[in-house]
């Protein structure tokens, strides 16, 4: 299901669309978003982390920012 939403970091907001319900479950709570949106909500990338994964078919890189 998808769904409106609206991010916020610091003063900069961003009203997009969400998937929810998917299945995914994680220990800690977590937001996946585009590097393009990342860089309009103005998050500190110069602090990301790069892990590769192995997809059907392909691998994928995949950038984690902490911000706890």
């Amino acid at each position: 299901m998808r769904i409106r939403i609206s991010i916020r970091y610091k003063e900069n907001n961003v009203v997009t669309v969400a998937l929810v319900n998917s299945g995914y479950e994680s220990e800690a709570p977590e937001i996946h978003i585009p590097l393009a949106l990342a860089r309009r909500l103005g998050l500190p990338l110069e602090r990301l982390r790069a892990e590769r994964y192995h997809v059907v078919g392909s691998e994928t890189t995949t950038y984690i920012l902490n911000l706890c």
